[in-house]
């Protein structure tokens, strides 16, 4: 029985994990849908379009890599999205590691990701799994982007922009929040750097209208791109059209240099978490492709030569949901021809990614030669 549900989505009641489910029916692949409360679960699948003929079950199982381990038995893939990652993903990742089961998840966080890799990235490596975060939106259209500069020889440098229009989810907001206190990083001649704080910068959109940018916990890219040896420099920035939320991030990161960075951790999370719902209260609605939509774009230069990626896409969480059924449906099928911790695009390959976001409309992506 255990065989016909090869993929778990963990974290299945929050907003993310229903557009998983969304995107497995729509792949026809059967999976488990995971959290802490069985009704929760249960409320949230019913709001997924068409799930009336997808194959799946419930299953309620707490946040404990042995409770875990007793339900990845015998499967292949676990979509985690369960946030803040920092808090949660270990658990999720030993429980993978201890069944041979490959690892995904949503996390953006640098710290994270660097925290999976610090843990666990060599033992995924001996075991032949992968741990691929940032099978996301955010950020993994941007990475594709990147990729197809890093097609054009002397190329190394890389200068990356998000645009977006979109409201976080719950766990998404406390993950920024939580972000504030964690160390980020640029890439600079091969080095990892680390921001002092914020930094903050500006963009001209392609109508001409100039946002604000953040730093935004410095994205996943440059981790991915450290062991590159074509890349010397990576850095991406992120600006919002709700320019509010910029400046929620400023006051939130004085308020904890001031006042709250001296809190125990316990009670540090207790305040974190209430400031967050001051952004998002609650579940958002589901996502309209006519109004949430972003662009990516990347800079990529060498010494003499110039090219720039553009990615237009539609429904950040909508692309989410299909990038990770997509990467499951892979790991179900095939053995990946890289283990250990890795970037979507390196297992999965950055064209493949395109053209299945292309099949449906979520993103197309425009190349040229700047020089």
């Amino acid at each position: 029985m255990r065989s016909d549900y090869p993929v778990v989505i963990y974290g299945a009641s929050g907003y993310t994990g229903r557009l998983v489910a969304e995107h497995l029916r729509e792949l026809g692949l059967p999976f488990i849908a995971a959290g802490r409360t069985r009704a929760r679960i249960e409320e949230a699948l019913r709001l997924v379009p068409g799930i009336e003929s997808a194959q799946y079950q419930v299953v309620e199982v707490e946040h404990s890599v042995e409770a875990l381990v007793e339900l990845f038995k015998g499967r292949k893939v676990v979509c985690n999205t369960v946030g803040p990652f920092m808090r949660y993903n270990l658990e999720v990742a030993e429980a993978c590691l201890r069944t041979g089961v490959h690892y995904l998840d949503t996390t953006g966080e640098q710290s994270a990701i660097l925290q999976l890799d610090e843990h666990f990235g060599r033992e995924f490596e001996k075991a032949g799994l992968v741990m691929v975060p940032s099978t996301a939106y955010m950020y993994g259209l941007s990475e594709i982007g990147a990729r197809y500069c890093l097609e054009t020889p002397g190329v190394d440098s890389l200068r990356l922009h998000g645009i977006g229009n979109a409201v976080p989810t719950v766990a998404s907001a406390q993950t920024i929040l939580d972000a504030v206190r964690h160390p980020c990083y640029y890439l600079k001649d091969r080095e990892l750097v680390r921001y002092p704080g914020i930094e903050n910068g500006q963009i001209c959109t392609p109508s001409g209208e100039v946002l604000t940018t953040s730093n935004w916990g410095g994205s996943s890219n440059p981790i991915w791109f450290r062991k590159d040896g074509r890349v010397r420099n990576c850095k991406m920035d992120v600006a919002i059209w709700n320019q509010e939320l910029y400046k929620k991030e400023l006051e939130l990161e004085r308020a904890y240099k001031v006042q709250l960075q001296w809190l125990p951790e316990y009670q540090l999370r207790t305040v974190l978490d209430k400031m967050a719902t001051g952004i998002t209260p609650s579940t958002p609605p589901r996502e309209s492709r006519q109004i949430h939509r972003s662009i990516d774009i990347c800079l990529a230069t060498g010494n003499n030569v110039a090219v720039k990626s553009t990615i237009f896409s539609t429904g950040g969480y909508l692309t989410t949901g299909l990038l990770q059924a997509y990467a499951a449906s892979r790991l179900v099928s095939e053995t990946p021809r890289v283990a250990g911790l890795r970037s979507p695009s390196e297992v999965f390959g950055h064209r493949e990614l395109m053209g299945t976001l292309q099949s449906y409309g979520y993103a197309s992506i425009k190349v040229e030669q700047v020089s």
